[in-house]
């Protein structure tokens, strides 16, 4: 915990903590333009050390990720009964992932949109930032 509140009184996460957090969840939500109109997206991700990956079909993600778009990711944790909660934003830039990286994390993605025979890309969001909050 870092003590510190920002001007709604929310507890203010620090990077580390963030990233443990995003690692807890399996799905988020990734935002970019297409096409000069903002579209959201559910995915489903994980964490390798600092570089959030994901798997995509061809289309809109994978467009952002060809091209090096800033992208945002949110992914959050919320209980309607104790009011408590928290939410991860992640700024950056999206790329075509390979190689050594994407199998190790491979196993880790469970995407459920990508069926048996499905060619999918990876994909890893580089963060510029990344910040969240924590309720109650």
């Amino acid at each position: 915990m870092t003590g510190a509140t920002d001007r709604h009184g929310l507890e203010v996460l620090g990077m580390d903590e963030s990233l443990e957090l995003l690692g807890s969840v399996a799905y988020g939500r990734l935002a970019y333009v297409d096409a000069g109109v903002p579209v959201i997206v559910p995915v489903n991700h994980g964490v390798d050390g600092t570089v959030l990956v994901l798997r995509s079909l061809d289309g809109g993600k994978f467009g952002a990720a060809i091209f090096g778009k800033p992208v945002a990711f949110e992914a959050d944790s919320l209980d309607p009964a104790t009011r408590t909660g928290w939410s991860v934003v992640v700024r950056g830039r999206a790329e075509v992932l390979d190689g050594e990286v994407a199998a190790r994390v491979a196993e880790r993605v469970d995407s459920w949109a990508v069926g048996d025979g499905a060619v999918a890309t990876w994909v890893r969001i580089v963060p510029d930032e990344v910040g969240g909050r924590r309720l109650g």
